[in-house]
Protein backbone atom coordinates (compact mmCIF):
# COMPACT_ATOMS: atom_id res chain seq x y z
CA UNK A 1 0.00 0.00 0.00
CA UNK A 2 1.16 3.50 -0.81
CA UNK A 3 1.67 5.87 2.12
CA UNK A 4 -0.06 9.23 1.62
CA UNK A 5 -0.90 12.30 3.67
CA UNK A 6 -4.33 10.79 4.33
CA UNK A 7 -3.15 7.44 5.70
CA UNK A 8 0.37 7.91 7.12
CA UNK A 9 -0.81 8.34 10.73
CA UNK A 10 -2.74 5.06 10.66
CA UNK A 11 0.25 3.20 9.22
CA UNK A 12 2.71 4.89 11.59
CA UNK A 13 0.64 3.67 14.54
CA UNK A 14 0.91 0.17 13.06
CA UNK A 15 4.71 0.59 13.09
CA UNK A 16 5.13 0.41 9.32
CA UNK A 17 8.58 1.62 8.33
CA UNK A 18 7.21 3.06 5.09
CA UNK A 19 5.13 5.46 7.17
CA UNK A 20 8.21 6.53 9.11
CA UNK A 21 10.02 7.15 5.84
CA UNK A 22 7.09 9.30 4.72
CA UNK A 23 7.17 11.27 7.99
CA UNK A 24 10.91 11.86 7.67
CA UNK A 25 10.59 13.02 4.08
CA UNK A 26 7.61 15.25 4.86
CA UNK A 27 8.77 16.82 8.15
CA UNK A 28 12.59 16.82 7.99
CA UNK A 29 12.70 20.51 7.12
CA UNK A 30 10.75 21.83 10.09
CA UNK A 31 12.33 19.36 12.53
CA UNK A 32 15.81 20.34 11.38
CA UNK A 33 14.98 24.05 11.68
CA UNK A 34 13.64 23.71 15.24
CA UNK A 35 16.59 21.66 16.42
CA UNK A 36 19.17 23.78 14.63
CA UNK A 37 17.72 26.97 16.16
CA UNK A 38 17.94 25.42 19.61
CA UNK A 39 21.42 23.90 19.28
CA UNK A 40 23.23 26.26 16.89
CA UNK A 41 25.27 27.81 19.70
CA UNK A 42 27.07 24.47 20.18
CA UNK A 43 28.34 24.64 16.57
CA UNK A 44 28.23 20.85 16.29
CA UNK A 45 26.50 19.44 13.17
CA UNK A 46 26.80 15.91 14.54
CA UNK A 47 24.88 16.94 17.67
CA UNK A 48 22.09 18.40 15.50
CA UNK A 49 21.93 15.21 13.38
CA UNK A 50 21.81 13.04 16.49
CA UNK A 51 18.95 15.11 17.91
CA UNK A 52 17.04 14.91 14.59
CA UNK A 53 17.42 11.13 14.63
CA UNK A 54 16.26 11.00 18.26
CA UNK A 55 13.20 13.03 17.30
CA UNK A 56 12.10 10.68 14.54
CA UNK A 57 12.83 7.66 16.72
CA UNK A 58 10.67 9.23 19.45
CA UNK A 59 7.87 9.83 16.94
CA UNK A 60 8.04 6.21 15.80
CA UNK A 61 8.21 4.78 19.33
CA UNK A 62 5.33 6.94 20.63
CA UNK A 63 3.15 6.95 17.52
CA UNK A 64 0.40 4.91 19.18
CA UNK A 65 -0.12 7.68 21.72
CA UNK A 66 -0.82 10.28 19.04
CA UNK A 67 -4.42 11.20 18.42
CA UNK A 68 -5.48 13.80 15.91
CA UNK A 69 -5.25 14.85 12.30
CA UNK A 70 -2.38 15.91 10.05
CA UNK A 71 -2.26 19.47 11.45
CA UNK A 72 -2.16 18.10 15.01
CA UNK A 73 0.63 15.75 13.91
CA UNK A 74 2.69 18.70 12.67
CA UNK A 75 2.38 20.40 16.06
CA UNK A 76 3.11 17.13 17.84
CA UNK A 77 6.31 16.43 15.92
CA UNK A 78 7.44 20.06 16.41
CA UNK A 79 6.87 19.69 20.14
CA UNK A 80 8.88 16.47 20.26
CA UNK A 81 11.71 18.11 18.30
CA UNK A 82 11.81 21.09 20.67
CA UNK A 83 11.86 18.86 23.75
CA UNK A 84 14.57 16.61 22.32
CA UNK A 85 16.69 19.73 21.72
CA UNK A 86 16.00 20.94 25.27
CA UNK A 87 16.99 17.53 26.63
CA UNK A 88 20.28 17.73 24.68
CA UNK A 89 20.93 21.22 26.02
CA UNK A 90 20.26 20.05 29.56
CA UNK A 91 22.65 17.09 29.20
CA UNK A 92 25.35 19.27 27.67
CA UNK A 93 24.97 22.01 30.27
CA UNK A 94 25.68 19.50 33.01
CA UNK A 95 29.01 18.55 31.44
CA UNK A 96 30.30 21.90 30.22
CA UNK A 97 31.94 24.59 32.33
CA UNK A 98 30.95 28.11 31.42
CA UNK A 99 34.04 30.30 31.30
CA UNK A 100 33.13 33.26 29.13
CA UNK A 101 31.07 36.11 30.60
CA UNK A 102 29.02 36.28 27.38
CA UNK A 103 28.14 32.60 27.77
CA UNK A 104 26.98 33.32 31.31
CA UNK A 105 24.75 36.15 30.04
CA UNK A 106 23.30 33.85 27.35
CA UNK A 107 22.62 31.17 29.97
CA UNK A 108 20.10 33.38 31.78
CA UNK A 109 16.67 32.19 30.74
CA UNK A 110 13.18 33.55 31.09
CA UNK A 111 10.76 31.91 33.51
CA UNK A 112 8.99 30.11 30.67
CA UNK A 113 12.20 28.64 29.25
CA UNK A 114 13.38 27.63 32.71
CA UNK A 115 10.07 25.87 33.36
CA UNK A 116 10.34 23.90 30.13
CA UNK A 117 13.98 23.01 30.72
CA UNK A 118 13.20 21.91 34.28
CA UNK A 119 10.41 19.57 33.31
CA UNK A 120 10.92 16.39 31.38
CA UNK A 121 9.49 16.01 27.90
CA UNK A 122 6.91 13.45 28.91
CA UNK A 123 5.72 15.52 31.88
CA UNK A 124 5.26 18.62 29.73
CA UNK A 125 3.30 16.69 27.12
CA UNK A 126 1.11 15.16 29.83
CA UNK A 127 0.54 18.55 31.44
CA UNK A 128 -0.36 20.14 28.12
CA UNK A 129 -3.06 17.52 27.57
CA UNK A 130 -4.83 19.00 30.61
CA UNK A 131 -5.19 22.34 28.80
CA UNK A 132 -8.00 23.28 26.45
CA UNK A 133 -7.22 22.55 22.77
CA UNK A 134 -6.94 26.27 21.94
CA UNK A 135 -4.52 26.77 24.83
CA UNK A 136 -2.42 23.79 23.68
CA UNK A 137 -2.25 25.35 20.22
CA UNK A 138 -1.22 28.70 21.67
CA UNK A 139 1.51 27.13 23.83
CA UNK A 140 2.83 25.08 20.92
CA UNK A 141 2.97 28.13 18.65
CA UNK A 142 4.51 30.36 21.32
CA UNK A 143 7.12 28.12 22.90
CA UNK A 144 7.89 25.52 20.25
CA UNK A 145 7.39 27.37 16.99
CA UNK A 146 8.61 30.69 18.48
CA UNK A 147 5.70 32.66 17.06
CA UNK A 148 4.88 36.12 18.40
CA UNK A 149 1.58 36.75 20.16
CA UNK A 150 0.37 38.89 17.24
CA UNK A 151 1.08 36.05 14.79
CA UNK A 152 -0.72 33.57 17.02
CA UNK A 153 -3.75 35.85 17.31
CA UNK A 154 -3.95 36.23 13.54
CA UNK A 155 -3.51 32.51 12.94
CA UNK A 156 -6.21 31.53 15.43
CA UNK A 157 -8.57 34.44 14.82
CA UNK A 158 -8.28 35.74 18.39
CA UNK A 159 -7.39 39.15 19.74
CA UNK A 160 -3.86 39.70 20.99
CA UNK A 161 -5.27 40.38 24.45
CA UNK A 162 -7.04 37.03 24.39
CA UNK A 163 -3.79 35.26 23.47
CA UNK A 164 -1.95 37.14 26.25
CA UNK A 165 -4.62 36.16 28.79
CA UNK A 166 -4.65 32.52 27.67
CA UNK A 167 -0.86 32.35 27.96
CA UNK A 168 -0.96 33.84 31.45
CA UNK A 169 -3.75 31.53 32.63
CA UNK A 170 -2.18 28.53 30.91
CA UNK A 171 1.14 29.11 32.69
CA UNK A 172 -0.69 29.30 36.00
CA UNK A 173 -2.60 26.11 35.17
CA UNK A 174 0.60 24.25 34.21
CA UNK A 175 2.24 25.40 37.42
CA UNK A 176 -0.74 24.12 39.44
CA UNK A 177 -0.62 20.82 37.59
CA UNK A 178 3.13 20.49 38.18
CA UNK A 179 2.97 21.42 41.85
CA UNK A 180 -0.25 19.52 42.51
CA UNK A 181 0.95 16.33 40.89
CA UNK A 182 -2.09 16.19 38.62
CA UNK A 183 -0.26 14.23 35.95
CA UNK A 184 -1.94 10.93 36.67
Amino acid sequence: MRITSENFIKHLKRKREEALEYVIEEYIGIVKAIIYNSLQSYNDPQLVEECINDTFLGVYDNSRQFEGNQEDFRRWICTIAKFKAIDKQRKLSKTEIVTDINEIKNAVKSAEEEFFVWSSTEDILKMMTKLEPVDRDIFTMKFFLNMKNEEISQHLGLTKASVDNRLYRGKKRLQQIRLGGLLT
